[in-house]
């Protein structure tokens, strides 16, 4: 493999290391955009995700609806649409964009899940592309409330509340994806980068096709990166706290609700050895210690350690990155 080194000791693997400078300039620009600068949202709303909707529901079929597809060099290029078995979802968001990179002669695929702030499908496309040289075709997915499926307000005012049935949403579009691939396909791997990593580590453990995992640039829970990591910077707490000396109290409240998405709830996989775990060795986003707690829970999986930061990686490892899911692939 290039570009990473395998993990030889939890412990020398698990210390949080010296943020990259690139991290460290991306937080100091972006700590003005305040996330969740709109609040907590809709409160009954968490009631009902607590108690009555989960990762684990099996989602609704899916029926797929494809554009004319445009071929070039062996590779066809096609956009589609379906609607998202998340009825919760507002109106604006239920119909889920799906773009296919596909060669005829291949019998693997990867479904990409897209990371935080990531519209469209051209970063990721630049990023995995390659890996259709690569014996896999490739499924980009569009998160709820970005790109084609914003609402009127715009992904700038989320708030909790709608984060929730975003990342809520984008679990059970993959698992519908999945199984509306399995036919076609004797192997499939589910992808992603940073927030895309995480929920699709999720989607690998609570869908029950023996599915492979690239969990890249991503840890066992989000509590840390929102409340302790670089991302927290730009957290708008006075907001979620209604006043600043009740920072603590949001922070907290934040933390806990971020923890239901602990990929340590779960059950493994039903193939945990074909699971891939990547960490950024200098990242200041998602800690390395929380990487190491998704590989330990993960028992079998391999775990990979970039030397990059969690934005640098994006330019300079995209080789690595893409390494990752192919062995994924392999291991099935």
């Amino acid at each position: 493999m290039n570009g990473f080194r395998s993990s030889k000791s939890s412990a020398a693997a698990s210390f949080i290391p010296a943020a990259h400078p690139l991290d460290l300039a991306v937080a100091w620009l972006s700590r003005r955009s305040k996330l969740f600068s709109h609040g907590w949202g809709d409160e009954a709303l968490f009631a009902r995700l607590s108690d009555r909707v989960s990762y684990l529901d099996p989602p609704s079929r899916i029926a797929l609806h494809w554009s004319t597809g445009r071929e070039h060099r062996g590779i066809t290029r096609c956009d589609g649409t379906f609607l998202s078995p998340l009825e919760l979802l507002p109106e604006h968001t239920r119909t889920v964009h799906v773009r296919a990179w596909t060669r005829a002669e291949h019998t693997a695929a990867c479904v990409i899940l897209a990371g935080s702030r990531d519209e469209g499908f051209r970063a990721r496309e630049h990023i995995f592309g390659g890996l259709i040289a690569r014996g896999l075709d490739l499924h980009f997915l569009e998160n709820p409330f970005y790109g084609s499926r914003r609402t009127p307000t715009g992904p700038s005012r989320m708030t909790i509340s709608d984060h929730g049935l975003m990342v809520l949403g984008m679990v059970l579009e993959a698992r519908a994806l999945l199984e509306h691939l399995r036919p076609r396909y004797r192997k499939l791997v589910v992808a992603g980068y940073s927030m895309g990593g995480h929920m699709a580590a999720i989607t690998a453990a609570v869908t029950p096709l023996a599915v492979g995992c690239a969990a890249l640039a991503t840890g066992a829970s989000a509590s840390s990166i929102y409340t302790r990591g670089l991302l927290s910077w730009s957290v708008d707490l006075d907001a979620l706290g209604g006043a600043p000396d009740l920072r603590a109290t949001a922070r907290e409240r934040l933390h806990q609700l971020f923890e239901v998405a602990d990929v340590t709830r779960y059950p493994l996989p039903a193939r945990s050895d074909a699971a891939v775990i990547v960490g950024c060795k200098r990242d200041g986003y998602v800690f390395n210690s929380e990487t190491e707690r998704l590989h330990r829970h993960w028992k079998g999986s391999a775990l990979r350690w970039i030397p990059a930061g969690h934005f640098s990686a994006l330019v300079t490892r995209r080789r690595a990155l893409c390494d990752c899911v192919a062995e994924a692939a392999d291991k099935l």
